[in-house]
């Protein structure tokens, strides 16, 4: 039988591997609380652990994002435009990405689109290690949800039709990206108004 250790590395292997996956998969939070309540885990190691885990895996879809848009799509100079943009603000990023991953929000069109727009991932990353350590221990402590077994993790997400709608919504807006110039044409009218006022 596994002790706690190999449970324990067993939730930060699935929380890995759910990241990756660019959508409808179970939050990272449902599948630490099945491993807390089952297996009686300290909650602190393997939530920390959990959302570094789920971090590296973010980075992979990321870069998997990164390089549709470099040899399948093709980049192109309004994607670069964004991306110049939000480097000039990375820190800003980082706050944002902090503050929206201490929600119980979907993460992965976030990282799609980080991808797509290969922004800088340092201070998303450390935004997003931080909000999630914070929300997962916080969501794994205070459930009451027990799940019978693994596959109830899942089959409780795939009947939730609002967690299912949101990371449509979320994918819809990442797609956004590639196919409607409008966030495009926002960004170049903010850095319009910047260089208008920098004039003046």
């Amino acid at each position: 039988m596994l002790g706690d250790i190999g449970w324990t590395l067993v939730a930060y292997a699935i929380a890995f591997l759910i990241n990756i996956v660019p959508a409808f998969m179970p939050s990272t939070w449902m599948v630490l609380a099945f491993f807390h309540i089952q297996f009686d885990l300290p909650i602190l190691p393997l939530t920390l652990g959990g959302a570094l885990f789920s971090g590296l895996g973010r980075i992979v879809l990321a870069r998997a994002s990164s390089l549709y848009t470099r040899y399948v799509r093709k980049r192109d100079k309004e994607l670069d435009e964004i991306k110049t943009y939000l480097d000039r603000r990375r820190n800003q990023v980082g706050l944002a990405t902090f503050l929206y991953c201490l929600l119980p929000l979907p993460t992965n069109s976030l990282f799609v689109a980080a991808g797509m727009i290969e922004v800088s991932m340092l201070r998303v990353m450390i935004g997003f290690w931080a909000g999630r350590a914070i929300a997962d221990t916080f969501y794994v402590w205070s459930t009451s949800k027990a799940f019978d077994n693994f596959g109830s993790v899942f089959k409780d997400y795939y009947q939730d039709w609002q967690a299912v709608a949101l990371q449509v919504l979320g994918l819809a807006g990442a797609a956004v990206l590639l196919f409607v110039p409008w966030p495009r044409w926002v960004f170049r009218w903010i850095n319009r108004g910047e260089s208008e006022k920098a004039r003046s």
